[in-house]
């Protein structure tokens, strides 16, 4: 076990956090990835860099062994979501949407936009104690806008237009948000 764990440990690449979540797992930046290679390509690497393979090696080599494999759970749990890869696909190209940052931050919603989700919980709050009907009426309205935003976002993706991708999620970000609380006043 100990000529084994010598032998892994010699063949284990040193720790990079510059490598993005497409490389480190085999990929081209792109929206667009097949489940199945995903799947074999995570399998297969995590096979290489798993922590119990290196319990005999070095303190560095242990470190890197769970760095490499902190990062390759983290990029698999992120492309595996459509949303969440199209999200890092628009921070990849320089805009964070989870920063207020006026050059590099998410973009604001319009005025428009945000009176209209005002709009939105108060009539939540007119149809909770309605029927369940009503509420169930506003989850499918704002699903089905759910889904007509991602389909903008990935016409966007498509178009190579990052500020137009990265408007439509922060449109479907609230969108969601509001979805949760729709839910969450289904389940009280």
């Amino acid at each position: 076990m100990a000529a084994e764990s010598q032998s892994a440990s010699s063949s284990l690449e040193p720790f990079d956090p510059a490598i993005d979540h497409f490389a480190r797992l085999g990929f081209e930046r792109a929206w667009t990835i097949d489940r199945g290679a995903l799947e074999d390509n995570y399998l297969e690497r995590s096979q290489v860099v798993h922590p119990d393979r290196f319990v005999g090696a070095d303190s560095a080599t242990r470190r890197a062994s769970i760095e490499h494999s902190s990062a390759l759970n983290t990029a698999y749990r992120v492309l595996r979501n459509p949303v969440d890869r199209a999200e890092y696909l628009v921070r990849l190209g320089g805009i964070d949407l989870d920063s207020s940052d006026a050059s590099g931050g998410a973009p604001h919603p319009t005025q428009a936009f945000l009176i209209e989700m005002i709009e939105r919980r108060e009539r939540l709050e007119e149809v909770r104690d309605d029927s369940e009907d009503a509420l169930d009426q506003l989850r499918e309205e704002v699903e089905s806008e759910l889904e007509s935003v991602f389909a903008t976002a990935l016409a966007g993706l498509e178009a190579r237009d990052l500020p137009a991708v990265a408007a439509a999620l922060v449109h479907r970000r609230y969108l969601q948000r509001f979805h949760d609380e729709i839910e969450a006043a289904q389940d009280a």
